[in-house]
């Protein structure tokens, strides 16, 4: 039997559940936790990944606003630089256009 999720013309038929999210999170955010080495580290490294994942969903005026602010953080441009390599070139390549397609479409009926 087909499954309700079965893709047509390309687009999802039914919203992500909120699983399906914390897994795309997870994927995501891998990079940015296997450089914490410490608990604190493990802290920080989950508050910068969800602001780069609503920064992905949001689009590319809040990546730059992002990064932006992370120089208000006492970061110098080295550090920034590392992360804008992880985000751009490991997290934000691990999810595909029809899943942010999806994440958008989850996050805005999210608002209502």
């Amino acid at each position: 039997m087909a499954s309700k999720r079965v893709r047509k013309h390309g687009k999802r038929r039914d919203p992500l559940t909120d699983q399906e999210a914390r897994k795309l999170f997870a994927r995501f955010a891998a990079p940015m936790f296997r450089a914490a080495k410490s608990p604190s580290q493990e802290q920080s490294a989950q508050r910068l990944a969800q602001s780069l994942w609503l920064a992905m969903v949001t689009g590319p005026e809040t990546e730059d606003a992002l990064f932006q602010s992370l120089e208000e953080f006492d970061l110098d441009a080295k550090d920034i630089q590392v992360i804008k390599d992880r985000y751009y070139n490991e997290m934000k390549p691990s999810t595909t256009k029809e899943e942010l397609r999806a994440l958008k479409t989850r996050y805005r009926a999210k608002k209502r």
